[in-house]
Order: structure tokens, then C-alpha cells, then sequence
């Protein structure tokens, strides 16, 4: 996965950036992420999805229609989202947090051999001690199922201040 142009704003903050080894650690290890389309009526949809990476891309799966595949053909420009940590320090007043943006394009795809790819490498993520009855479970599914594929545009990734300096002090 790579990041990094010109066209996207430089973090504000840029002593709680993470540095791109940590963005990359934290999108493959994560669990979920929170993809944003251009929604109805120009509003934004946010949706928490399960998510696999390989090849430079990310992928995900739903039903083959709804509001976050129409959004992503109105507009297939998108944002994730994928929170490392969320520690709240209430006798600190602060919040130990890390998390990873992602700007990318967003397409679903309809080759056959590529969703079929995606959905192995999906399940291999969740539910690797469980795979012996894959091959049914997409045979059944395969139809009412889409995949989108993201290609990153930009990564970027910030910690809170405290939880930086725990993290280097360890």
C-alpha cells in the first residue's frame, strides 16, 4: 500500500503523525474500518466494514446493492477510517488514541476470479482455523455478494501526544 500526494493537506499536528511502517502495521493488523461515500443528498455514509489487504489494495464485501454501492457509483472516491487504539485516560483528561486514514478509489469489481480471491483472503483473515467449508459458503453467497476494491491514494496516520510518549517509552 502506498501514499503520499500533493493534492492532500499535510497534517496539522505533524508531531503526532505515525510515521508509513506504522500506518501500514495498523491497516493489515486491524480488524475494521469505517469506509465513507459521497451519500444521498450530498450527505456523507459512513459504514463499519470488515476488511482484507493484499497487493497494494484493500478489499471488502456486501450485498450487491445498497447505499454504500451507491455511493461509491455516484463517486468512487472514498475515506476509511481504522482506529488502532481508543484508551481513555479520564485522571489525564485525554484520550490514548491512534488511527489511520486512507484516501482512495474505490471499485466494485465483477471478475469472477477476483471476488473469489478477495473472499478467500477474507476469510483466511477471520476465520482461518474454520475454512474447510469455504468453497460452499462462497458457492452459496457468490451471487448477493459485491466486492469493492480500494486503491490508496494517501495514507496518513496520527497518535495522541500521551499516547505517543508511552508508546516511546516502552
Amino acid at each position: 500500500i502506498q501514499g503520499g500526494k500533493n493534492m492532500f493537506r499535510k497534517m496539522r499536528r505533524s508531531k503526532q503523525e505515525l510515521p508509513k511502517d506504522e500506518c501500514i502495521r495498523i491497516i493489515e493488523s486491524g480488524q475494521t474500518c469505517i469506509m465513507a461515500v459521497q451519500g444521498d443528498d450530498g450527505y456523507p455514509y459512513a459504514v463499519p466494514l470488515n476488511y482484507c489487504c493484499y497487493d497494494g489494495k484493500i478489499y471488502m464485501h456486501g450485498a450487491t446493492e445498497g447505499h454504500k454501492l451507491d455511493g461509491i457509483k455516484r463517486n468512487d472516491k472514498v475515506s476509511l477510517c481504522i482506529i488502532d487504539n481508543d484508551e481513555i485516560e479520564p485522571e489525564l483528561y485525554t484520550d490514548l488514541f491512534c488511527s489511520v486514514i486512507i484516501f482512495g478509489r474505490a471499485r466494485i469489481t465483477e471478475n469472477l476470479d477476483e471476488k473469489i480471491k478477495a473472499l478467500k483472503n477474507m476469510a483466511q483473515k477471520y476465520c482461518s482455523g474454520h475454512l474447510e467449508n469455504l468453497d460452499n459458503e462462497i458457492k452459496t453467497f457468490f451471487d448477493r455478494t459485491a466486492i469493492i476494491e480500494i486503491t490508496p491514494e494517501h495514507i496518513t496516520g496520527k497518535g495522541g501526544m500521551d499516547y505517543l510518549k508511552r508508546k516511546n517509552s516502552q
